[in-house]
């Protein structure tokens, strides 16, 4: 099978914005991406909360430090998940009958350092509250790395509509050590 002069010419052009230097997503912040952007986020015990709307032509990464907010939230960011969720929906502009076409991928969630055993494991209480807010928001997560001991980084390309997860080699402990 062969590509016409117009395929080519198409995915010419993607490769070069997937090559564009990424937007850092800090945490407690939220972004939204259009075709030609990469956003990207290194995460610890913080959630990463990516979104792609492939109808939409957006995408979407929210870098969440902790799970819920102490009050009601009506600013736009990403501190808190329960902050995140709507954030990133009314950024996209997306309505409730676009959530089936918006795919979900969450990442982050590490336990990163040895802690007492009545100490709150931020990572778990981070993953909880994210699949709980994207639920309650009518959306699917469709893919999950969470947990464990590692950090990792995660890349939003918003040019060919992926994510790449990548766990970082060593833990703080390892590196400490």
């Amino acid at each position: 099978m062969s590509l016409t002069d117009q395929e080519l010419t198409r995915a010419s052009q993607l490769r070069r914005m997937a090559s564009a230097d990424p937007y850092y997503v800090g945490m407690g912040e939220v972004r939204i991406g259009a075709r030609g952007e990469i956003l990207q986020a290194t995460l610890g015990s913080c959630v990463g909360i990516a979104v792609i709307w492939k109808n939409g032509g957006r995408c979407g990464l929210a870098h969440c430090l902790l799970p819920q907010a102490p009050g009601l939230m009506v600013r736009i960011g990403a501190r808190y998940v329960s902050q995140a969720v709507p954030s990133l929906l009314a950024l996209l502009g997306a309505k409730p009958a676009d959530h089936a076409d918006i795919d979900v991928i969450v990442a982050g969630g590490a336990r990163m350092f040895r802690s007492r055993a009545n100490t709150p494991n931020i990572g778990e209480s981070n993953t909880r509250a994210a699949r709980l807010h994207l639920t309650q928001a009518g959306l699917q997560i469709t893919r999950i790395e969470v947990g464990g001991r590692r950090g990792r980084q995660i890349t939003v390309n918003c040019a060919l509509q992926t994510v790449e997860i990548n766990q970082i080699e060593h833990s703080v402990e390892e590196l400490s050590q």
